[in-house]
């Protein structure tokens, strides 16, 4: 397994993080001059990938699928660096599709596809990004929960710097993440099974949820109404043809989510609650 280190640790511009998690691990980097960071490469092409026993059932299946290319590990000075990447150079829709039944088929109560409207993954942690140009339509990503508990278990008053965790985060589930604007993509196509979650967003992320005070805070000044809403963003216009596509991607997650409701529902035994 190789490493590129990079010192000193900087975020990477487009990294798709929640603004309160950001500020954090922005802060934690200032006080850290001797942090480091970097990429660990966790497979490459044409080649088994290991598999961590602490992955759910059916997760082999999808990792090391024959058109997976390369598996990236992100890195920081001693966080948990828990989440996997993988890419995949699918050449059709039913490649697409094929992935997204091996995702389904795994055994976790929770996996997701994500909709990107872009055309290829970039960033995909702190200090790690896909090289330019790659073309990859879709990227796997998995966390790890039993590596969580045990970095979380090991921090002082669950303190990392200056992040506060009220209780252990919660890793990334199975998730797929498939890049609209990709030439092969065709969201027309994509089938989706009702199990599955689909919803926008760029990638992963760190954690589904990272359970810190600040995150907590947050979440219940917005809720509460005290914590005013930011000014509108001055900038130029949604491009039309961005536009187009964030308008297919919402329109894909809203019918995905009615017949995920027709079916919850179509379950229900009559005088069920």
């Amino acid at each position: 397994m190789s490493r590129n280190i990079r010192t000193p640790v900087r975020l990477l511009p487009g990294l798709i993080l929640s603004a309160t998690l950001t500020a954090l691990l922005l802060l934690v980097m200032a006080a850290n001059a001797e942090a480091a960071g970097g990429t660990a490469n966790v497979a490459t092409p044409g080649q088994p990938a290991y598999i961590n026993p602490n992955w759910p059932e059916g997760t082999a299946d999808l990792v090391n699928d024959p058109a997976r290319t390369h598996g990236w590990n992100p890195w920081f000075s001693e966080w948990p660096n828990d989440v996997n990447h993988y890419g995949y150079a699918v050449e059709s829709m039913e490649d697409v599709n094929r992935l997204v039944q091996k995702l389904a088929a795994i055994k976790t109560p929770l996996r997701r596809v994500l909709l990107a409207p872009t055309d290829e993954p970039g960033n995909i942690g702190w200090v790690s990004s896909v090289p330019k140009g790659n073309g990859l339509a879709a990227l796997f990503s998995i966390g790890d929960q039993q590596r969580l508990d045990q970095w979380h278990s090991r921090l002082p008053g669950g303190k990392f710097g200056v992040m506060e965790f009220e209780s252990v985060p919660v890793a990334v589930p199975p998730t797929l993440t498939l890049f609209v604007s990709n030439d092969i993509m065709v969201l027309d196509q994509l089938e989706a099974p009702p199990g599955v979650e689909v919803a926008f967003g760029y990638g992963s992320g760190l954690f589904l949820k990272s359970n810190t005070s600040r995150e907590r805070e947050a979440s219940e000044k917005a809720k509460s109404g005290d914590d005013p809403a930011p000014p509108p963003v001055k900038g130029e216009p949604v491009p039309p043809e961005l536009q187009k596509v964030l308008d297919r991607i919402n329109s894909f997650v809203q019918n995905h989510r009615m017949r995920q409701q027709e079916e919850e529902d179509a379950a229900v035994p009559p005088g069920g609650d």
